[in-house]
């Protein structure tokens, strides 16, 4: 009884403190914040503040939308901190809700936050100008137009932060700089800081460029319209400029202040203003002075008349020029007899010039005088210069020297040219044919000191001054003197011992004029007439005669020497000669045969004889068709008047054309053999040979068909087979032989070899062995074989080995690389060889490279199920390829692939190339795998679902990323990405397994599958032990209201001597505290502790009483949920 009671009032204990639980409202949040307002950029931080320590989770909303947490608005528990923005402004509420149930505040009490945009500050500078000079003062004002007065400032220089130093100093908002120099050029800026908020600072002005020179320039002055030097009451205007602004310019003289402006003004300038003068730039206290500038005044010049004209003739051209001994331009006027001369055709004036082209009114007394143009300057006039005008053209008189009207070549000739006039400065210029032919124009005589022919015309004396010219002509006659003629009374001039000899020289014109001379070699000779006779010519008398003619009565004048008449005198007598045209030894039939007699000199005639028989009389002896019979001695003979003499004999032989023979071993040959086939002629004559295959005529062909004299060499083709015959020609001559014997040669094609491989492959590494095969099929057994490579021959050595038709390389390396050919070469026939093969390119890499593994989709490590491709290459053909793990064997494949990777696939992974007996490893490729992300699958358990029988499961993946979730029922895939799966508690769902997975966009792209989850008939379970527990409550409670019913209704007793009991009386709880319930709220946790416990026991007790089939089966549903929590402590 007395457990019982402490049962019942535990039971309304507990009861009572759920009931009041259950009620309570959730607590409104309330917004804790400093910030009303701020600024832009401003960190801003509102903390929603509940009253309870459950575990909430913390909504924010700004207006009617909630804030999302980013960069610019962070949520962190139940704190917005903000990186104000502009559009932050606005009102802010906050709501909470608790994790794990469906209890929702309501929304906090607004909180207002008005945000500013921060004030822009205006950089300035004090001064006009940004352009500064070393030693200037400098001073920047930063200003903020709203609350300036809550503002300091913070000054930048390209950029980096500025500090006070000895010049740079700090006085509110403005910077000033004591002292500029190049340091401190750049781009200022500044920014406020808030003096009271002091994160908050506003954004830098535009920036400010300074620039500070380096040096400090002169002023430059600026001469408007400078002359050097000034003429007296010109003007004088300087401008005085700075780079830059802000200048005030103060002009100096010397050491005296004369104004202060940009510009200094002379208006009319006196020679007492020659002098130094200066100006100086000036700013604040800042000032420069200009260089020096010399200013110089003088008088006008005076000017001089220059001029060799005194006279002159009506056209001449006249020059007079007006020289001021200074370098200005000047504008000159010219005056004549004190009236001013105008420009015109007759009278130009052009610069300091006066061109007169003279009239005869031109004569008179000139004065110039000179202006500066664009100057007010005027000179005086010059001393005057005086002209005479002559009448239009000079008097021309010529005279000849000897006065001849014939002046005979050799004789000196002197023409002389003069003018009537006094006048002067002429030039006198001779011509001939408008070809001028004198020297020295100064020099009126032109002398011919020996006359030709060449000078023979008319010449013209030209006078010339200026542009004036006048001329006269004279006729001036040379001629040679006559020719003397020499001639012989012969008709040769060559002559034998003891013939007379007689010469004549003759001159037709006035013959009766002239004597003669007579030369012999040059030499005179004693005869003065116009003949001269030898009665007997001796070897003596040879030589060149000529012959002149000397006059009579002008004694310098002879005429030329005749031309040089050669005499011959032999001292002996030569026979006749006889010329062979073509000779030959022998002749052969039908040629001709030609011969000529020849005598020295002229006047001969010539007779032919045949042994002692007279043939013909004349110089030549033909015989146009030769044949034996004419074989014999000829002679001839030479006679000129009663002298005569024999000729030397001659023999002519003559025979018939020989036969010509082919002589070779060759009557067969291969494709490509050299055949010689030679023509023979038992003579020793230059044959030309021909000939003819198969009765066609041959010619040479591009080095298969060679002829070279009696020999015919082929380089045999195949149509070269035939019938050969040969046939000669004396070169240069008509003769024939006939067609040697026919010689017959057939022909046979050289095999093909081939050149083969004994591999697949054409690429090499190096130590790999190669053979190459050369085959020839017809006759193998009688070739032997050459092999090449790039054309050179190979030969035998360590690494390469010929073995009958192969070619062996043990050991390959790089030199063994090129383009390789082979040839048959006959056993028996060693110049025969077969055409070369086509070229077989080898290549050999100069390093073994590793096999090559490509990875796809290579990773640092592997997911579960993901895929592992890779394949292993090596470049070439012919490979074979091993994989391995470690050192053990895998697959012979190129390619290793799973599918689905595990655990079990890790590893050190490679492959190995293999051809023949050459292998190469790749590098070690490490795999790793990790498992896929675990998910788990529980089962929620909800008031409300367990009131309507609903079933909620709940899928994490636990790694910090974010997921979507797929969700299968009996493999099957369902719509449905969210964590939770919400299912109807119908007889299907409790029957069905349910699995699920994360997915997501980043790898991995899915977590591992979570293990299955059938409900079976834990729905059932807990509506039937939710309906035992509200039956079991319901009595409890009907059973403490009897109890508090019957307490207050039943009469006092007499106090006995209670015996202790667990159990308290309604009496001893009045005395102790006001009630059960309000000593039970007002005590520690520990107490509501220990309550749970007794919960706990009563629960236990309750079980073990009304224990049936049904609790009993409660434990097999959570075991089948894989350790899912059930609602059994709820």
């Amino acid at each position: 009884m007395e457990r019982f009671k402490i049962f019942l009032l535990t039971v309304a204990v507990c009861v009572l403190v759920t009931s009041q639980e259950s009620t309570t409202d959730p607590p409104v949040p309330q917004i804790q914040s400093e910030w009303s307002e701020a600024f832009h950029g401003e960190k801003v931080s509102l903390k929603c503040v509940i009253q309870d320590s459950n575990s909430w989770n913390y909504t924010w909303f700004k207006g009617l939308n909630e804030i999302v947490s980013n960069d610019e608005t962070n949520i962190q528990g139940n704190t917005l901190t903000l990186s104000v923005q502009s559009g932050h402004g606005g009102v802010y509420e906050c709501q909470a809700e608790l994790q794990d149930r469906n209890v929702t505040t309501a929304k906090s009490p607004p909180h207002s936050l008005r945000v500013h945009e921060l004030p822009k500050p205006e950089l300035s500078i004090v001064s006009q100008w940004k352009t500064f000079y070393p030693t200037e003062k400098l001073t920047l004002k930063c200003s903020i137009k709203e609350d300036s007065n809550k503002w300091d400032y913070e000054w930048f220089r390209n950029g980096a932060l500025l500090s006070q130093d000895k010049d740079i100093s700090f006085s509110g908002n403005t910077l000033s700089i004591s002292s500029v120099n190049v340091v401190h050029a750049g781009q200022y800026t500044c920014r406020g800081k808030h003096q009271t908020r002091k994160p908050v600072t506003t954004g830098k002005t535009e920036a400010l460029q300074l620039n500070v020179h380096d040096t400090t320039p002169k002023p430059t002055i600026t001469k408007n319209q400078w002359f050097e030097p000034f003429y007296s009451k010109e003007r004088v205007q300087l401008n005085c400029n700075m780079p830059g602004v802000g200048w005030e310019y103060h002009w100096y003289k010397g050491s005296n202040r004369l104004t202060t402006s940009p510009e200094f003004t002379i208006d009319s300038v006196s020679v007492t203003d020659t002098g130094n003068y200066q100006c100086k730039a000036q700013r604040g206290d800042f000032s420069v002075d200009s260089e020096t500038l010399q200013v110089r005044v003088q008088d006008p010049p005076k000017p001089q008349i220059q001029s060799e004209w005194t006279e002159a003739f009506h056209g001449e051209k006249v020059s007079l020029q007006c020289v001021i001994q200074d370098s200005e331009s000047w504008k000159y006027t010219w005056l004549r007899d004190q009236n001013k001369i105008v420009s015109s055709d007759v009278t130009n004036i052009k610069g300091n010039t006066l061109t007169l082209s003279v009239q005869s009114d031109h004569g008179g007394v000139y004065e110039c005088q000179a202006e500066l143009q664009d100057r007010n300057v005027m000179t005086g006039k010059s001393p005057p210069h005086s002209l005479t005008v002559h009448g239009p053209q000079p008097t021309i008189v010529l005279k000849q020297d000897p006065s001849y009207p014939e002046i005979y070549t050799g004789e000196q000739v002197r023409l002389n040219c003069s003018i009537q006039e006094k006048t002067s400065k002429w030039q006198y210029i001779w011509e001939k044919d408008s070809r001028q032919v004198n020297t020295d124009p100064s020099n009126p005589v032109y002398t011919i000191q020996s006359a030709s022919l060449s000078e023979n015309g008319e010449y013209t004396c030209q006078v010339r001054r200026g542009e004036k010219t006048s001329s006269k002509s004279r006729k001036l006659t040379v001629k040679d003197p006559p020719k003397p003629e020499l001639s012989i009374m012969s008709q040769w001039k060559t002559f034998y011992t003891t013939e007379k000899l007689t010469l004549k020289c003759s001159i037709k014109e006035d013959s009766d004029k002239w004597d003669y001379e007579w030369f012999k070699n040059g030499a005179p000779l004693p005869s003065s007439g116009s003949t001269l006779s030898i009665s007997s010519v001796n070897v003596v008398h040879a030589g060149q005669y000529t012959c002149r003619g000397k006059h009579q009565t002008r004694k310098p004048v002879t005429t030329g020497k005749t031309e040089a008449l050669q005499l011959h005198v032999h001292d002996t007598t030569p026979k006749p000669t006889i010329t062979k045209n073509q000779w030959f030894e022998p002749f052969y039939s039908k040629e001709r045969v030609q011969l000529n007699c020849n005598m020295p000199g002229v006047g001969w005639e010539y007779h032919w004889y045949k042994g002692s028989n007279r043939l013909t009389t004349s110089p030549e002896f033909t015989i146009d068709s030769v044949s034996v019979t004419d074989t014999g001695d000829y002679q001839c003979k030479a006679q000129r008047g009663d002298f005569s003499v024999d000729s030397e004999t001659l023999q002519v032989r003559v025979q018939d054309p020989p036969k010509p023979q082919i002589q070779s071993e060759w009557t067969e040959a291969f494709h490509g053999e050299k055949v010689s086939l030679q023509c023979v002629i038992q003579d020793s004559e230059s044959w030309k040979y021909t000939w003819f295959r198969d009765q066609n005529k041959m010619v040479s062909k591009d080095g298969t068909i060679i002829m070279i004299g009696n020999t015919l060499t082929l380089s045999v083709q195949s149509d070269h087979g035939g019938v050969y015959e040969c046939q000669a020609e004396l070169q240069d001559r008509n003769v024939m032989t006939t067609k040697s014997p026919a010689h017959s040669l057939r022909v046979h094609e050289p095999p093909k070899p081939e050149l083969s491989i004994m591999s697949q492959w054409k690429t090499f590494y190096p130590t790999e062995k190669l053979t190459l095969k050369c085959s020839i099929k017809e006759d193998s057994d009688k070739w032997d074989y050459e092999w090449f490579r790039n054309g050179a021959p190979l030969s035998q050595d360590k690494d390469i080995s010929f073995s009958g038709n192969k070619l062996s390389i043990s050991s390959v390396n790089v030199v063994h690389a090129g383009q390789y050919t082979c040839r048959g070469k006959h056993q028996t026939r060693k110049p025969v060889t077969t055409g070369k093969t086509e070229a077989l390119q080898l290549h050999v890499h100069d390093i073994t490279p590793k096999a090559d593994i490509s990875k796809h989709q290579w990773f640092e490590f592997f997911y579960t199920e993901e895929r592992v491709h890779l394949n292993c290459t090596m470049s070439g053909v012919g490979w074979q390829y091993q994989w391995y793990k470690g050192s053990s064997p895998l697959i012979k494949n190129a390619e290793l692939a799973f599918s689905s990777v595990s655990h079990t696939h890790i590893g050190d992974y490679h492959c190995k190339a293999q051809r023949g007996d050459f292998s190469v490893n790749s590098e070690t490729l490490q795999v790793q795998v990790q498992a896929r992300p675990a998910v788990s699958l529980s089962l929620e358990t909800e008031l409300g679902d367990i009131m309507t029988g609903d079933m909620t499961l709940r899928c994490n993946v636990s790694d910090g990323r974010q997921w979507n979730y797929t969700w299968f029922m009996n493999g099957q895939q369902l719509n449905e990405t969210s964590d939770l799966l919400k299912r109807k508690g119908n007889e299907e769902t409790i029957k069905s397994e349910f699995k699920c997975k994360g997915i997501n966009t980043e790898r991995p792209l899915y977590s591992a599958l979570s293990d299955g989850f059938i409900a079976n008939n834990i729905i059932f379970k807990r509506k039937i032990l939710l309906a035992i527990s509200l039956c079991l409550v319901c009595c409890i409670v009907i059973l403490i209201i009897g109890c508090i019913v019957l307490k207050i209704t039943r009469k006092p007793e007499v106090k006995e001597t209670a015996q202790d009991d667990l159990f308290f009386s309604m009496t001893d709880s009045k005395i102790q505290a006001a009630s059960p319930m309000k000593e039970y709220m007002d005590n520690s946790p520990t107490e509501l502790e220990e309550c749970q416990e007794k919960e706990e026991l009563i629960t236990d007790r309750t079980s073990a009483v009304q224990e049936d089939a049904v609790i009993k089966d409660e434990e097999t549903p959570a075991s089948e949920a894989n350790g899912l929590i059930s609602f059994k402590g709820l």
